[in-house]
């Protein structure tokens, strides 16, 4: 006898790039300042009772043949004032993560924080970063 089986969702997620994320500061002509900037505004949420978990890649920045620029990555509720620069505390190259712990929807901020070389390559700087949302484990 077949019974009624529990229905599952996934949670979802929509990431909106900032204006600042394709226009970064990189100086390095002599001197340098550290930055920390909005790159993206984030949607996300379940259903799940136990939360879900943000993951976010921190790497680098950079281009062929070019010095590349670590940055790190952290999460304020949207609208929030921007983080200081002690809030950056997951190294460059690690993941960050955010969880939460009851079903809902976040609004959510990424800033970035990075220094550019003080005597930078000039040209064109790329970088990407990976946002996963998963279903936290029920207790």
């Amino acid at each position: 006898m077949m019974g009624l089986q529990p229905a599952f969702a996934l949670p979802t997620l929509t990431t909106t790039p900032s204006s600042n994320a394709s226009n970064l500061t990189l100086d390095g002509e002599g001197s340098t300042s550290s930055r920390i900037v909005k790159v993206a505004t984030l949607t996300a949420s379940t259903i799940n009772l136990t939360g879900f978990t943000l993951t976010i890649s921190s790497s680098s920045i950079g281009k062929s043949g070019g010095t590349p620029i670590g940055f790190q990555v952290v999460t304020v509720n949207s609208g929030d004032p921007p983080p200081t620069a002690a809030e950056f505390t997951v190294p460059s190259g690690n993941n960050y993560e955010y969880t939460t712990s009851l079903a809902g929807t976040e609004n959510r901020d990424i800033y970035i924080y990075y220094t550019p070389g003080i005597l930078q390559d000039p040209g064109s700087y790329s970088g990407s970063i990976l946002v996963n949302i998963s279903d936290n484990p029920l207790i």
